[in-house]
């Protein structure tokens, strides 16, 4: 086999393959071992995370085998215990099971803990370094071969991103303006406001202050124009868009952005960018029963580990509501 052309994650940084381990979604491995099945185009498929037993580890490497994709290749290992000895033993025996079932082992590495700046040492390459920014996706690492999901810097900047641009007053202000305007006709303006974005996100531009706003209120004001969102939001890039509007808003008008957002994020392969997305709104609202109900899904997604490809069959899934506003599935 070609490692090259046929295993697009070998051509992967060793430091930012290991930094996108939590985005395999919570999954961080202290204490224990991740392993990662990744296929013959790179995608990252089945997932587990075992504590350090070689028997476990031995059970877990089958057991992925048998529910993988039927063309998984390879399998990615990432085992930290304070006990170096135990996480090398936990991830020589995982190692040598992957091998005799036919799997290629490209990452297979040792740190004492998963956290910025550690060592770590992998068998393969016997690369040795230190551990890089701890909070990016390992879908996106998987894609990043083919230019769609770069891996962040660090969590640092996607939360920069985010922060407000706006005087928190005058956005206010302009969302008074906005929901008395969206009061005089409501279905005309939400369908106005959703054709606003769809075509920022068909053109690759970012919304202007008053657009975003719009947006916003119409989001926090009608659940259903949301699914519509989702639905305009399948191409990459949209995520993007989101991040920016959601600096020219405030209160649960941003919240309802930041919870689109969240929800792009993570079924594009960017659960770092979900993840924090999240946690600026876990981290602004006054009291829980401001967090949309959108957001405390995509919460329940990034702790039970949920695949990407299911958060996308939620974004398909607003076309469904798009006659209610006057759009057809070609829009």
């Amino acid at each position: 086999m070609n490692n090259a052309e046929n295993n697009p994650a070998t051509t992967v940084n060793l430091a930012q393959f290991i930094a996108s381990v939590p985005a395999m979604l919570g999954m961080i491995p202290n204490n224990s071992l991740v392993i990662a099945t990744l296929t013959l185009t790179g995608r990252v498929g089945a997932i587990a995370r075992v504590d350090h037993d070689t028997a476990a580890a031995v059970h877990a490497v089958d057991t992925l085998k048998q529910t993988a994709q039927a063309d998984a290749v390879s399998v990615a290992l990432v085992s930290a215990h304070p006990d170096g000895d135990t996480a090398e033993d936990t991830l020589l025996a995982a190692t040598k099971r992957a091998h005799a079932l036919g799997l290629e082992v490209p990452i297979a590495t040792v740190l004492s803990e998963y956290a910025a700046g550690e060592f770590f040492f992998d068998f393969p390459s016997a690369t040795a370094a230190h551990l890089a920014d701890p909070h990016t996706s390992a879908v996106a690492t998987a894609r990043i071969v083919a230019g769609s999901a770069p891996i962040a810097e660090s969590r640092d900047a996607l939360a920069d991103e985010l922060a407000p641009a706006d005087d928190t007053a005058e956005s206010l202000a302009r969302q008074f303006e906005a929901r008395h305007t969206r009061a005089e006709a409501p279905q005309v303006t939400d369908t106005e406001n959703l054709d606003t974005y769809r075509a920022a996100v068909t053109d690759r531009r970012a919304l202007t202050p008053t657009e975003a706003i719009a947006l916003a209120v119409t989001l926090a004001d009608n659940p259903r124009a949301r699914d519509v969102a989702l639905y305009f939001s399948q191409p990459n890039g949209s995520d993007a868009i989101l991040a920016d509007a959601a600096c020219h808003t405030a209160g649960y008008a941003r919240f309802a952005v930041l919870s689109v957002l969240a929800t792009v994020a993570y079924a594009h392969g960017n659960g770092a960018r979900a993840a924090v997305a999240l946690e600026v709104i876990e981290a602004e609202v006054a009291h829980d029963t401001q967090i949309p109900k959108l957001a405390l899904l995509m919460r329940a997604a990034v702790d039970n580990v949920v695949h990407p490809d299911r958060v996308q069959e939620v974004l398909k899934a607003g076309r469904k509501v798009l006659p209610e506003f006057g759009f057809t599935d070609e829009d």
